[in-house]
This record gives structure tokens, C-alpha cells and sequence, in this order.
């Protein structure tokens, strides 16, 4: 099995899934597009300012401890 991931966004990408449906030995599943916080929820992603302000602590008791 190989996937291919395709931005529909565009006329050309959107023909060849239209194409590619017409093939019997080709699945298209199209998947609903996520919400940044949605795909930023499922791998545990943080906002920058969090990120930052975390490392700057860190880095900051590293040195303490130092």
C-alpha cells in the first residue's frame, strides 16, 4: 500500500483525485481538515509564548544548580 497526501486547495490536485477515484485499484479517503488547536491538541502542542517562557525557566534552574 502506498499514501498519498494531496492539498485539494488546488485546480490541478483536485482533478487527479477526481482521476484517481475513477481507478479500481485506488481507495481516495479524504479527511475532514483539522482546526490548528485540534491538530496542535493531538501531538501535545503547545503555544510559543508557553513553549518559551518553560525553556527560559529551565535554562534558568540549570544554571542555578550549576
Amino acid at each position: 500500500m502506498t499514501t498519498v497526501f494531496i492539498d485539494s486547495a488546488d485546480a490541478q490536485a483536485t482533478s487527479f483525485v477526481e482521476f484517481a477515484r475513477t481507478l479500481p485499484f485506488a481507495t481516495v479517503v479524504e479527511e475532514k481538515k483539522k482546526s490548528f488547536e485540534e491538530a496542535c491538541a493531538e501531538c501535545n502542542g503547545r503555544p510559543v509564548n508557553e513553549f518559551f517562557d518553560e525553556l527560559r525557566y529551565q535554562v534558568k534552574e540549570h544554571f542555578k544548580n550549576a
